[in-house]
């Protein structure tokens, strides 16, 4: 296996999409040396319904919905007819998901990594826009969640890939990456209730990488997770 768990802490009925969700990536990885998790949105919200179909719940992508937004006026909020990218079903509870995705790209000359706020900042961003379906999804006796699909890569013009670089630097860099996100994500859910979840898989081994010149290279990927109770 090219990628290997860190942490995958959703709760119990999310736990089991989200592992097949990243099997299936490595799975397609292992076989083509890429990764859906590098591509758009939809693509992965399709991937993840495809886990929670495999899982034995119920998912659909791209469902109609009325979404409010406050205009920052006096009287109720404007509304207007949007989509939200995933339905899931789990036994009796229904989530309306607003899906996000995210690359970054890893090293210690990196300004835009795992280290820095961008991370917090999508999840904070992507449940905002969660939460403007949420009328409608109580009328319909739902729940809204936000997922933000992400994943890290190391550039070719970073360090950790220079003259005299190493595969073990490598895997110290990506370590290093993944303690920082996993303690963002701790300090995110002390913020908002501890309704904030993760999930991180990363590459152990990057000696594989040797022919990839000029390519970037997989170093992490994962996803994040804001859930109403």
């Amino acid at each position: 296996m090219s990628f290997e768990r860190d942490v995958n802490n959703f709760p119990e009925d999310w736990r089991g999409i989200v592992k097949k969700w990243a099997s299936l990536n490595i799975g397609y990885y292992d076989r083509h040396s890429d990764l859906p998790a590098w591509y758009v949105e939809n693509s992965n919200s399709a991937l993840f319904a495809a886990a929670a179909w495999a899982e034995g719940h119920y998912a659909l992508c791209e469902v109609d919905v009325e979404k409010k937004y406050y205009t920052g006026r006096a009287g109720r909020p404007a509304s207007y007819a949007g989509r939200m990218d995933i339905e899931l079903t789990i036994g009796e509870e229904v989530y309306w998901i607003e899906a996000k995705r995210r690359a970054f790209s890893l090293g210690e000359e990196s300004n835009y990594s795992f280290r820095h706020s961008f991370m917090n900042a999508s999840v904070e961003e992507a449940y905002a826009n969660a939460r403007q379906c949420r009328p409608a999804a109580r009328d319909m006796g739902a729940k809204v969640a936000s997922l933000v699909f992400f994943s890290g890569h190391i550039e070719p013009d970073m360090a950790e890939r220079g003259a005299g670089a190493t595969p073990r630097l490598r895997e110290q860099l990506i370590a290093s990456e993944v303690a920082a996100l996993r303690h963002k994500m701790r300090e995110l859910s002390d913020k908002m209730n501890g309704r904030v979840f993760h999930a991180i898989f990363s590459q152990r081994d990057c000696r594989i990488y040797a022919n990839w010149q000029g390519y970037y290279w997989p170093a992490a990927f994962g996803v994040a997770a804001v859930i109403d109770d």
